[in-house]
């Protein structure tokens, strides 16, 4: 069974969502204030779509989703334990920037969504490293 890509993003306020561009027979999203929630809301979605699909058509439809988060959702889920100020110096983009990014307003090219992964990274190194 092939894989498919779940995308989650945020929209700014502290809600996630989930959706996938494959083509289902049925609608299927998921939505959670967490991103936990959203990956299980969407999950329990896709699954009763599935049971009530089979009902009608007798088709059994069945995937194995990857879960995927864009800037919006890494950086909300982010901005509890690392401030944009210190992202930003870590990274060198600026901090009005990272904030549309975690907005969705924005979305970052992927040498820019690179470089902050590796900055939460380096931040993250820098944490465990404190004796």
């Amino acid at each position: 069974m092939e894989k498919i890509k779940a995308h989650i993003e945020s929209n700014g306020n502290g809600w996630f969502s989930v959706y996938t561009n494959h083509e289902f027979p049925f609608g299927v999203i998921g939505e959670g204030a967490t991103i936990d929630d959203a990956k299980n809301d969407f999950l329990t979605v896709f699954s009763e779509m599935s049971k009530l699909h089979k009902e009608r058509t007798g088709q059994v439809v069945e995937a194995d989703f990857e879960f995927e988060l864009d800037m919006s959702a890494i950086l909300q889920e982010c901005k509890s334990y690392i401030s944009f100020v210190w992202l930003s110096k870590v990274t060198g983009i600026n901090k009005t920037q990272l904030s549309q990014y975690a907005c969705g307003t924005r979305k970052p090219k992927p040498a820019q969504r690179t470089k902050i992964i590796s900055g939460i990274h380096q931040i993250g190194e820098k944490c465990l490293s404190v004796m």
